[in-house]
């Protein structure tokens, strides 16, 4: 009888542990569904710094970036003779404002005009998010880092370098992003990450 009583507790004992094992490996199966890929991100919005130089001038900037699909808003305020200035725009067609001026045309071109150096803002929206732009040329010299984010990566003439990671919500996000290309060079620096639910 006693005989008969261990081998119950024991059985009862291997029910749970397998039930426990069969828990946490649901358990792990829903954490990696619901794991956030940046891929899929495209509402958000971010405040930080952006410094470029080319071969006559150098220049720091503050930004705000609010981002909704493939629409952007950027508000930049730089030293005295920039001033402060808005792109609003999309992959296709972007408008300027600064000071008492608006004129409007190509995203890129536009950006290249107001900071001389010239920043895809679509591949800048990747490039953000540690990825890179899946609209421009394939990007090379992809090094990863540990944990599966991108150290550096060439993409669009620019040798781009992932600095710094910082945890926003469910996702690891760039904090610190440089590029040169040439004589040309600009750092990014992400204060905040906004992310709506």
């Amino acid at each position: 009888m006693k005989y008969q009583i261990i081998v119950l507790l024991g059985a009862l004992g291997l029910f749970q542990l397998s039930g426990c094992a069969t828990l946490m490996d649901n358990d792990s199966d829903q954490v990696r569904a619901q794991s956030a890929n940046p891929a899929d991100l495209d509402h958000w919005k971010i405040t930080g710094k952006l410094a470029v130089r080319n071969q006559q001038k150098a220049q720091s900037i503050n930004f705000i970036w609010h981002q909704k699909n493939t629409d952007y808003s950027l508000t930049l305020n730089g030293p005295l003779g920039f001033g402060s200035a808005s792109i609003d725009g999309n992959l296709q067609q972007a408008t300027v404002r600064q000071g008492s001026l608006t004129y409007s045309g190509s995203p890129d071109q536009l950006v290249t005009e107001l900071l001389g150096v010239p920043i895809s803002v679509d591949a800048m929206s990747w490039w953000l998010k540690g990825l890179a732009s899946p609209n421009h040329a394939k990007a090379s010299n992809q090094v990863m880092q540990q944990g599966g984010l991108i150290s550096s990566l060439r993409q669009n003439g620019w040798q781009l370098q992932f600095l710094d990671y910082q945890a926003s919500g469910k996702f690891m996000m760039p904090k610190k992003i440089s590029g040169r290309r040439g004589e040309l060079y600009f750092k990014l620096v992400i204060n905040q990450w906004d992310i709506p639910h």
